[in-house]
């Protein structure tokens, strides 16, 4: 899977360059993967041959819910870009680079079955889009606007990136959608401290707020320091560290908007 400072990269490169990205989705991913170790599994309900009960079948391809299917399907997918003619990068495995020319190049980022491409010249996006529809079964979204969470925003003077309706989502979650927000994720010269007398606070609840918001800082770098230092506290958060967290939900309220 890419990381997401990748896509990010991935997503500055495009705006920079002002090349429009575009996005498939690849369908019943894992059943794509060929094995190469001998699997078998027990005739499932409703394909039992009657009288050869106490058979199995030996699996060619992977299924869903086999240890083996993501490894499978990575393969397949890695040996079929280079055999296309793409580069895999050294530092990270899931994004090619295919040079086509002096010039002409594409570039392509996998997150398991979600895709993202870009080319330097439209012909080079077009026969690609045409080799991978036919290998594999997928659905062509066209230019990308929804991402691992990440709504993204193509436009003539670059790319906005927000998290707007997975914020509108954990406001939701927390019962915050309504709140008073706050002009900071954080109080003015507040040093937050182990233990301040106050009682212990609801772990399970506190290190859901600081999971939440660690997805978010993907593109709220505004709010990365608070929850970082949020985050030394997650072995014994205490009422006076969860209302630091509340506190950075009220400015995410009043800041659904912001974004990258």
């Amino acid at each position: 899977m890419a990381r997401f400072e990748t896509v990010r990269v991935f997503l500055a490169l495009a705006a920079q360059l002002g090349w429009p990205v575009y996005q498939f989705d690849v369908k019943s991913v894992f059943l794509n993967g060929e094995l190469e170790e001998e699997v078998y599994v027990t005739q499932p309900e409703g394909f039992i041959i009657g009288g050869e009960e106490d058979k199995v079948y030996r699996l060619r391809n992977a299924l869903y819910g086999l240890k083996q299917a993501p490894q499978a399907w990575y393969s397949k997918i890695d040996s079929c870009f280079q055999e296309s003619g793409f580069e895999r990068n050294q530092n990270e495995p899931t994004l090619y680079v295919k040079r086509q020319g002096n010039s002409d190049f594409l570039i392509v980022c996998l997150y398991v079955d979600d895709m993202i491409y870009m080319g330097s010249c439209e012909s080079l996006a077009k026969e690609f889009k045409s080799c991978m529809m036919g290998k594999f079964d997928m659905s062509d979204l066209g230019l990308l606007h929804y991402f691992l969470g990440l709504e993204v925003n193509q436009r003539k003077d670059g790319i906005f990136i927000s998290q707007k309706k997975y914020s509108t989502d954990l406001l939701k979650k927390f019962g915050m959608l309504n709140c008073k927000s706050t002009p900071t994720p954080m109080n003015v010269n507040e040093k937050i401290v182990v233990d301040d007398g106050t009682s212990m606070a609801n772990a399970k609840q506190f290190r859901s707020i600081i999971g939440v918001l660690n997805y978010l800082c993907h593109t709220r770098p505004d709010t990365t320091f608070c929850v970082s230092v949020l985050s030394r506290f997650m072995h014994r958060p205490l009422l006076y560290h969860l209302g630091a967290a509340k506190r950075v939900l009220d400015y995410v309220a009043g800041t659904i908007d912001f974004g990258i």
